[in-house]
């Protein structure tokens, strides 16, 4: 499938050199507060592709971080609408990775799990979850706070991991509660390792254009 990846000139060196790319960890984060946070929404993204049957290879840590599609368009992002508060030299690369290697997932409910919120199916059940939550005495955040460990508060986690599922279900839509138009839609894809006989096309931009 045809997919665009955008990454640091640094890397895209990289892959010239290696003819393979891997993610680096330590580049995945602008800086610890936003690691500390989205973690374990990586995290489980890994133990989403190997239960999907991608076999993550030895010293590959997490996948390599792709769109499928953007606002509903299955083109190339507009680089001037893209940030870049770095202001690093970037590259956008057209690439073709076979089906097989591949897992989509919605981008938006994705940060329900990087932000360890529920995803509800729909509004009553958004509201549902709410007031069942509150029912058992817990205030906002308690569900973040792992020294919390009651068999109340593990069930309430393990509701919350499953509701993430429905990330993957990319034909579920609503008028904007949770899951927005299909026409709209942001598609994510993740793979393990990007190969430089994958690379269609590279576009490089010296600075943020906008």
């Amino acid at each position: 499938m045809r997919l665009w990846t955008i990454q640091a000139y640094e890397a895209y060196e990289k892959l010239l050199k290696d003819r393979v790319l891997i993610a680096d960890s330590t580049c995945i984060f602008y800086d610890d507060i936003m690691r500390d946070a989205y973690l374990s929404g990586y995290d489980w993204m890994v133990g989403q592709m190997k239960k999907h049957g991608l076999t993550q290879p030895d010293g590959v840590e997490y996948p390599i971080w792709a769109w499928y599609k953007f606002r509903g368009e299955r083109k190339r992002r507009d680089m001037r609408t893209y940030s870049n508060p770095h202001r690093e030299k970037i590259v956008q690369l057209a690439i073709d990775v076979d089906d097989s290697e591949v897992l989509l997932s919605d981008f938006s409910n994705f940060h329900f799990a990087l932000n360890y919120w529920y995803l509800p199916l729909d509004e009553a059940d958004g509201e549902k979850y709410d007031s069942e939550y509150k029912a058992l005495g817990f205030n906002y955040g308690d569900d973040k706070n792992f020294k919390i460990q009651t068999d109340e508060m593990n069930a309430i986690r393990k509701r919350i991991v499953d509701s993430w599922d429905r990330i993957f279900d990319l034909d579920r839509e609503d008028d904007n509660y949770a899951y927005g138009y299909n026409s709209e839609k942001s598609i994510q894809a993740t793979f393990w390792e990007l190969r430089l006989d994958q690379v269609i096309k590279a576009e490089v931009y010296p600075i943020k254009l906008r």
